[in-house]
């Protein structure tokens, strides 16, 4: 038997096919190790490597630095927060399967108290559906850019250019027609709901290329929204909680300190361009505004990086640590917090008495006193401006559970709109249109209303017959045309109007069809703006003739009903049956600053009060008033306040000691007293004297401050009483330096500026913050500009500037509000000490001096010696004039500089009272300061006394 097996080995081994079966043997043997080597010895790391095909660097950001105060407060800081996330994981390729997990995630959000957070998308929504574009033009372009596909805007056709939000909205949402941006989404979603799919779809398309990036869908979200997400988020994949930071700002002064501390957003699409370079990424907040912005790189530190490995699908499959992010530095300011507060209160109520002081009850803006015409508010304006000012909010009146008050405000107003509306196609008929000159001033501000509406939404395009020589243009411009035949005309021309915004472009209309569908979308448009609700409030509230048809009493009533004021029953129930009268009542919430000046936006309802030390030019105050809540502002602007600050005519926004110029009136007069006594060849000297009778006898004869002059005068009683005369005498005689007797305007402004620029105006001030408006020097009425008016424009802290080197005699210091910065000296003043002696001696003498009347009561209670200068700028008649003072103390040995600043303000003397507060409260003992901090509305000085 083992014969025949061998024999039969032998003849497979002399097999012709025994070569072929052996070369398949170990073929076969070498692709069963080779497999066992793949999958079981090295399986993982070729696993591994055949999965990670792309790595992409990710941003790891870093911790923003602080701000603190010169005494070491907290004033900027960040907050651990939470943000709702959704990373696109694939795994929800069809469009209803997607659409139906992001309703499902908006849903959670919102059902526990958040929104929806998607600051890229370009359309928005209001309450009533109505879908509008966000941002500016060419913001709206690149949006219609992306939403369209293209890689240019001016790839766009007409008609995608043109395309408006309600087209670009059904875009979008359209299931017809293959595109990336068609979402697809079904009917089945209401518009609201539609809308909000849309954007979290449209910032998943944007975010398409950084898909290993979870997208942000709601920030700093309640524990509960925590909690909801963390539930569901096993259900649907990619939902997830990130913890983050979000920037603070100490709620104890966030007010008084909003305009130097700004505030931090999102990184704008321009911005990033130009950072991306600094290691910035599309995410990062940034400075918008104050040492936020001015301090951006020292804040912002250094972002990290960890590398991420996507699959084909771009899902993360590893992460890797990368660079650390290195925290950003902190920064302390020479603001000392709590006296800056104490300084925000003393204006505001400084403020308020001035305004209580000036309602008078009754329509009139004007009264007269010794003859003299005097600007005054009337109780009605002080009605409307609650309303204007969105003090109230006009909303509310139409909700369902609206008080009787607010029901019957709202009535009044709706048959008001109706009449008005009536009387408007009246007016703008097709064929008989009211001329201009037979409108009433009510009816013209809605026509002026109109017009600028229509340009405003593009319907009217300006820019096609503004710019140039347009005869129909300018006729409707001078009251020859009315804005019926402008309109009319301006149908008949090929681009002077967006006709698809109003009527169907596939029917054809005549020219009174198409002007009638024009008139229909002015209605439509103004049934539902609320600016054009709140002219109508003006002719209901303070009429141009006629009884107001809403009362002050009921102005008064919706402040308790919408809690603007603590609810106080006596008064409540007195307000309405009318035994406490309205003028009275608000005359006492305003004394009482339970309604503010910023509220009101009245004049006077801003101010600037900066405190400085003379001795290195540190700012240890720099109030703007009034101030705004930047918690509101930080990291996501909350639209709705945004809208009110901006819409308030008190522009909380600006900040005013760095951007609001104004003429420096009397404050001035000492760089004129200067340049008198240290020009060569003027032959002026502290002893010359000028007669004043009361007027200069050159032309046009300006006259002094006092009617009846101060007779013989020098610089050092010409400053303490701020004689006009003597100064005009100064500008005179430097004017006609070398010009043999004959004045020279060009010359004395010259010479003038000569002299201020050596003080630092129309120069930056050094003081470390973004968008100073440079203070400009006149350039015309010479003779003016020695008393400080002509066209003279300053900031409140070039004046601060300014009177800090007359404080320390002769250093100019840049300004700066840095704790631990370089001091630095812009200019050494080389005047003659008897030009000192005589300067300053004039300010002492202000409120110190034999006539210093009123104003020496306001400081006798100061523990030191004061010296200063008032002044009052007259820049509209038919507004009160500014108040400005500047000063030092102690006058021996200055420590520190106060200058102040109310625009439209009356009387200087109202500043100089604040002024002495601020004095009052920083040179008193500790043990008085609690109570001397407290605001305390007083007496508003009335006019100027002799010496202004």
């Amino acid at each position: 038997m083992f014969d025949d097996l061998m024999e039969k080995l032998r003849n497979v081994l002399k097999s012709r096919l025994m070569p072929i079966t052996t070369i398949y043997v170990v073929l076969i043997a070498i692709l069963i190790y080779r497999l066992f080597f793949l999958q079981i010895v090295n399986g993982q790391e070729y696993e591994k490597s055949f999965t990670n095909t792309t790595s992409r660097e990710r941003v790891i950001q870093a911790t923003r630095g602080n701000i603190y105060d010169v005494n070491g407060k907290l004033l900027a800081y960040n907050e651990l927060s939470y943000n709702v996330t959704f990373l696109d994981t694939g795994e929800y390729l069809k469009s209803d399967v997607l659409n139906a997990k992001i309703a499902q995630i908006i849903d959670i959000v919102e059902s526990s108290g958040d929104e929806i957070d998607i600051d890229d998308f370009g359309l928005a929504i209001d309450k009533k559906g109505n879908v509008s574009f966000k941002g500016s033009e060419n913001e709206i372009l690149r949006f219609k850019r992306d939403v369209y596909a293209v890689k240019k805007v001016s790839d766009l056709k007409e008609e995608q250019r043109n395309a408006s939000a309600e087209e670009i909205f059904e875009y979008l949402r359209s299931s017809t027609a293959p595109n990336s941006l068609k979402f697809k989404i079904s009917e089945e979603y209401s518009k609201k709901e539609a809308y909000k799919i849309m954007a979290v779809r449209y910032a998943m398309y944007l975010n398409n290329y950084y898909r290993y990036n979870p997208l942000v869908i709601a920030t700093n979200v309640n524990p509960k929204t925590v909690a909801a997400v963390k539930e569901y988020s096993g259900d649907i994949s990619g939902l997830d909680i990130a913890s983050t930071s979000v920037r603070k700002y100490n709620e104890d002064y966030a007010y008084c300190m909003a305009h130097i501390l700004g505030y931090t957003g999102k990184i704008s699409e321009e911005a990033y361009k130009d950072m991306k370079k600094q290691g910035y990424s599309k995410n990062d907040q940034v400075g918008k505004t104050g040492i936020e912005q001015q301090f951006e790189s020292t804040l912002h530190g250094t972002n990290g990086t960890e590398t991420v490995y996507l699959d084909t699908s771009k899902r993360v499959v590893d992460v890797k640590q990368g660079k650390p992010a290195i925290p950003g530095e902190d920064v302390h300011l020479s603001i000392d917090a709590e006296l800056q507060k104490v300084v925000y209160g003393k204006l505001e109520a400084q403020l308020s008495a001035i305004l209580k002081a000036k309602i008078r009850s009754g329509n009139k803006t004007f009264e007269y006193v010794n003859g003299e015409k005097k600007v005054v508010i009337p109780q009605n304006a002080v009605y409307y401006a609650i309303i204007k000012n969105g003090v109230v909010n006009t909303e509310r009146f139409a909700e369902p559970n609206a008080t009787d008050t607010e029901k019957d405000v709202y009535n009044t107003f709706l048959s008001e709109r109706k009449e008005i509306f009536k009387d408007l196609k009246s007016i703008l008929s097709y064929s008989n249109p009211t001329k201009y000159k037979y409108l009433s001033q009510e009816e013209k501000d809605y026509l002026d209303f109109i017009y600028k509406m229509l340009v405003n939404k593009n319907v009217l395009k300006s820019s096609e017959f503004n710019g140039g020589e347009v005869e129909q243009y300018n006729d409707y411009l001078d009251g020859k045309l009315t804005l019926s035949e402008f309109l009319q005309y301006a149908l008949s021309q090929d681009k002077w109007v967006d006709r698809t915004i109003f009527s169907d472009a596939n029917q054809f209309y005549d020219s009174e069809e198409i002007y009638a569908e024009l008139l229909k979308y002015i209605i439509d448009e103004l049934s539902d703006d609320p600016a054009f609700g709140k002219l109508i409030y003006k002719t209901l509230i303070y009429p141009e003739n006629g009884r107001p048809k809403i009362s002050g009493r009921q102005i008064c009533l919706l402040l308790f009903d919408q809690n603007v004021i603590n609810y106080n029953k006596d008064d409540y129930a007195k307000l309405k049956s009318g035994s406490k009268s309205a003028y009275g009542f608000i005359c006492s919430k305003i004394d009482k600053l339970e309604l503010t000046p910023g509220q009101l936006g009245l004049d006077p309802c801003s101010g600037s009060a900066i405190i400085t030390n003379p001795n290195d030019g540190k700012v240890m105050t720099m109030v703007s008033y009034p101030g705004y809540d930047n918690n509101k502002l930080a990291n996501k602007i909350d639209s709705e306040y945004y809208g009110y600050l901006t819409n308030n005519d008190s522009y909380p926004l600006i900040n005013r000691p760095i951007q609001q110029k104004t003429a420096p009136g009397s404050t001035f007069k000492m760089i004129s007293g200067i340049a008198g006594l240290e020009e060569p060849g003027a032959g002026i000297n502290i002893s010359t004297q000028f007669m004043d009778d009361g007027t200069f006898h050159v032309k046009p004869y300006p006259r002094c401050g006092k009617r009846t002059g101060h007779g013989m005068i020098a610089v050092t009683r010409a400053i303490e009483v701020s004689c006009n005369v003597y100064f005009f005498n100064v500008g005179y005689k430097l004017g006609q330096i070398g010009h043999k007797g004959s004045y020279s305007d060009s010359q004395a402004l010259e010479i003038l500026t000569k002299y201020a620029s050596q003080f630092g105006f129309g120069q930056p001030t050094g003081v470390e913050l973004p968008n100073e408006a440079i203070s400009k020097i006149s350039t015309s009425q010479g003779i003016a500009s020695y008393i400080g008016q002509g066209t003279h424009n300053f900031t409140p802290i070039s004046l601060a500037k300014y009177i800090n080197s007359l404080g320390n005699r002769g250093t100019l210091y840049d300004l700066s509000i840095i704790k631990d910065s370089e001091v630095k000296v812009a200019n050494r003043l080389e005047f003659k000490d008897s030009t000192w002696r005589a300067i300053s001696q004039g300010n002492k003498g202000v409120l110190n001096g034999r006539e210093s009347g009123e104003l020496k009561d306001f400081f006798k209670d100061v523990k030191v010696t004061v010296a200063g200068k008032t002044g009052t700028a007259e820049e509209n008649k038919n507004r009160p004039n500014h108040a400005l003072f500047v000063s030092y103390a102690p006058f021996e040995n200055p420590e520190i500089a106060i200058t102040v600043v109310i625009p439209n303000g009356y009387s200087s003397h109202n500043s100089a009272r604040l002024a002495s507060d601020i004095y009052k409260y920083y040179f008193a003992d500790e043990k008085d300061k609690p109570e001397l901090a407290k605001p305390k509305p007083g007496k508003a000085a009335d006019a100027p006394s002799s010496n202004e």
